[in-house]
Formats: structure tokens, sequence, C-alpha cells
């Protein structure tokens, strides 16, 4: 494996369980925060669409959805252009919780990156655009 994709996985994987620990000590998971996310952009998203948006599989994202329900963040209700599919929306319960945890979030993860000054921030995502669209346009390959 080439150090630099190495770096890259030992990197992601790192950020992941940082970002994972905190939002479940904020009650909800990564895929819960990513799902309401978008639910919070985009009301009467069909399931289809969310779970591309959040880039969640479909039987993942039923999982996640059912919790959400459960916990009175969101609800699912017919299409009102197809009969056949659903759409989910958040509760206004699941709006507010969206943005509390949110800000705490951020904030947290702001807090992380304040060990970089800007230009060394900046070098970051310029890197990171260049890896995602290089690896986007060669899966399309």
């Amino acid at each position: 494996m080439p150090p630099a994709a190495r770096e890259l996985s030992l990197t992601y994987h790192a950020f992941e369980v940082f970002a994972s620990r905190h939002l479940r000590e904020l009650g909800l998971t990564p895929g819960q925060f990513s799902v309401m996310s978008v639910l919070m952009k985009a009301p009467d998203v069909s399931c289809k669409a969310l779970g591309q948006e959040a880039g969640i599989t479909k039987g993942t994202l039923t999982g996640i959805v059912d919790r959400l329900e459960q916990k009175g963040l969101a609800r699912r209700s017919t299409s009102p252009q197809d009969r056949r599919s659903s759409v989910v929306n958040l509760t206004d319960e699941g709006r507010v919780t969206f943005a509390r945890i949110a800000n705490h979030h951020f904030a947290y993860l702001e807090a992380a990156f304040a060990g970089f000054d800007n230009e060394a921030l900046t070098g970051f995502e310029a890197s990171f655009r260049r890896f995602r669209e290089f690896f986007n346009q060669a899966s399309q390959h």
C-alpha cells in the first residue's frame, strides 16, 4: 500500500473515532446525525434520496429512521407525489435536537482544529479535495 494511502486511511479512521465518540456522548450515532443533517436541509425527502445524500445504504437507513422515529425526532409519511413511497421529515423536537447537538459538535470539532493555523487548514482542505475528486473520477471508470 502506498504510504500516502495508508496515512489517509489511518487519519480517516482516527477522525471517525474522535467525532463518533462525541456524537454518541450527545445522544446520536454518526448515521443518525448524518440523516438529520440532510433532513434539516430538505423536507419531504424520499428514502432513496435520503440514503444517497447521507451516503447510507437502504438497509442501514431503515434502522436509522426507525430509531429516530422511536426517539420522536423524525417521522415517515406517504409521499404526496407517489403513494407507493415514503418521505421522511424531522419533527419539531428533531429540528431543535439537531440544532443543539450540531452546535455542540461543531464547536468540539472547531476546538480540535484550533491547533492548526489557517494556512495549514487551507492546505489540508485543498489536498483532501484533490483526493476526493481523483477518487470520484476514478470510480466512474
